[in-house]
């Protein structure tokens, strides 16, 4: 199996028309990103792939005006595990199209169930009233170590780089502190195109915030998951300001506010290595005890 390459997971965002509003797209199945195929042989497609392909496939059913339409939000649930192997079908249902704004919900199947729903807000970006850009979590920009002194960390995907701030791994159940995490992502390509910048962007969203939520618990970590514990991402929303392009290194700053009732909530940023705002996300995950018949059924912790 060959590994996860940006060129292969550009081409997975770009969703391919079959008829009105109804679009295909496959998933990346390499070692590290959407099809976690390896280890426990779990065949599972990351929330944050199918989030990412909903606001591509919403811009394309939506082309708007003359300058188009740009994904302003969108707010994900994941109801049911994706295969990576099986084809995935996108159809998306427009609410409305006025002259500011438009919106969509979009609706993701395989094998005729229902996986996921998206609802997406489209706008055409207007000049500005008024503008502040003041990242309410990170009131002092960007950390003062950097990417370069960053921790490289273990999530392989040719054509991007991952460094985590102060963290040597970010899975280890032993290895604590407070309930943030701060990624530093560099792309050999950044997308010309607006909506896979946005898709790029969302992409990473759901990949790091539970192990920010189980970052204070000695004893808990990712590297359990779905063996000690059953993990899940359910919900993420996405909001992105313009203007969303960048060069060189962005950070994700993610910062878990509230765990407990088998549940985690994190809160996060998107930033630029010079501190500009890019987009804010939330998510909403689930940890909860595994229970034993789960343990040996590949993917049966994840819903």
């Amino acid at each position: 199996m060959t590994g996860s390459t940006l060129e292969r997971m550009l081409g997975v965002f770009d969703v391919t028309p079959l008829g009105p509003d109804r679009f295909a797209g496959n998933s990346d199945y390499g070692d590290g990103d959407s099809g976690d195929w390896h280890g426990e042989g779990r065949r599972v497609v990351d929330g944050s792939q199918i989030l990412a392909q909903s606001l591509v496939a919403a811009g394309k059913a939506l082309p708007g005006r003359p300058s188009g339409w740009a994904v302003r939000s969108a707010h994900a649930l994941f109801v049911s595990v994706a295969d990576p192997a099986v084809p995935l079908e996108f159809a998306v249902v427009p609410v409305r199209a006025g002259r500011s704004f438009a919106s969509a919900v979009v609706t993701v199947t395989q094998d005729g169930r229902t996986r996921a729903t998206s609802t997406v807000l489209l706008d055409s970006p207007q000049p500005d009233v008024i503008r502040h850009d003041h990242p309410a979590m990170c009131p002092s920009g960007p950390p003062a170590a950097g990417p370069d002194a960053a921790y490289p960390a273990e999530m392989p995907m040719r054509g991007r780089q991952l460094r985590i701030e102060g963290v040597r791994d970010y899975g280890n159940p032993d290895e604590t502190g407070p309930p943030v995490l701060d990624a530093w992502l560099r792309y050999d390509i950044v997308p010309a195109r607006d909506d896979l910048r946005r898709a790029l962007l969302a992409h990473f969203t759901g990949h790091l915030s539970i192990s920010a939520a189980m970052r204070p618990h000695p004893g808990i970590g990712t590297a359990l998951a779905h063996r000690a514990v059953s993990t899940a991402v359910m919900g993420i929303g996405v909001s992105f300001h313009d203007p969303v392009g960048w060069d060189g290194w962005i950070r994700y700053h993610h910062e878990s506010t509230f765990a407990g009732a088998g549940m985690a909530y994190v809160r996060g940023q998107v930033l630029t290595a010079d501190g500009r705002l890019l987009a804010s996300f939330t998510q909403d995950a689930m940890i909860r005890a595994l229970e034993p018949a789960a343990a040996s059924v590949p993917g049966a912790s994840r819903l």
